[in-house]
C-alpha cells in the first residue's frame, strides 16, 4: 500500500499527466504543502499503469488486488486500475501506515464512471466504517483538546488543517 501510494504521489507532483490533478487541488485551495502532508496522489487513465510500473508480474498483481488497489472486469479476465482518472486521498491507519485510497473523479476527465468517489474496497487492511479520515494527522491535537471536529469530506478536513484546525477529522463516506 506504502508503494502504490508512492507511485500516485510522485506521479501527481512530476507528471504532465497530472495537470488536471494539480488544476482541480489548486481550485479547491489544497497547498503543496497539504498535498505532501496528506500524501495526496493521482491516477491517470491508462488502467494499467499501476501495474505496469509493478512489473507486470502475476505476484505484484495479486498483492494489489488484495490490497484493492486492482480490481477486475466484469468478465474477471482482466486486472485494472480502480482509481483511473482521479485525484487519490491517501486513508491512513492512526499509525500514518497507508491502508487504502480513495479517489475523486476530475471534472475535466471524460471516464465511464457513475461514482464521483471511489473508495479502496474492504481489505485485510481496510475496514470503511473503521477508520476516519485524516486521524494519522490529526490524533495529537486531537488528544491535547480533547476535541475532535468531525467532517463529511477529505477537501474539508485538508482546507481545515491549513487554517490552523488540527483536530479535524472526515467520516469515510456519509
Amino acid at each position: 500500500a506504502a508503494w502504490a501510494e508512492h507511485q500516485y504521489h510522485d506521479l501527481l507532483l512530476r507528471s504532465p499527466e497530472a495537470e488536471p490533478a494539480r488544476r482541480y487541488l489548486e481550485q479547491r485551495q489544497i497547498t503543496a504543502e497539504s498535498v505532501e502532508k496528506f500524501h495526496l496522489g493521482f491516477s491517470p487513465l491508462n488502467g494499467d499503469w499501476l501495474l505496469d510500473q509493478a512489473g507486470g508480474t502475476p505476484e505484484r498483481a495479486k498483492i494489489l488486488e488484495t490490497i484493492g488497489i486492482l480490481t477486475r472486469s466484469a468478465a474477471g479476465s482482466r486486472l485494472f486500475d480502480r482509481f483511473r482518472g482521479r485525484v487519490l486521498f491517501s486513508i491512513r491507519d492512526a499509525q500514518n501506515r497507508p491502508i487504502a485510497l480513495s479517489g475523486r473523479l476530475l471534472p475535466d476527465v471524460n471516464i465511464n464512471s457513475p461514482a464521483k468517489y471511489v473508495n479502496s474496497r474492504e481489505t485485510p487492511l481496510f475496514t470503511k466504517n473503521q477508520q476516519l479520515y485524516g486521524l494519522d494527522v490529526a490524533r495529537e491535537a486531537i488528544r491535547k483538546s480533547h476535541t475532535a471536529l468531525v467532517m463529511e469530506g477529505y477537501t474539508d478536513v485538508i482546507v481545515a488543517h491549513q487554517h490552523g484546525f488540527d483536530n479535524v477529522v472526515a467520516v469515510m463516506g456519509t
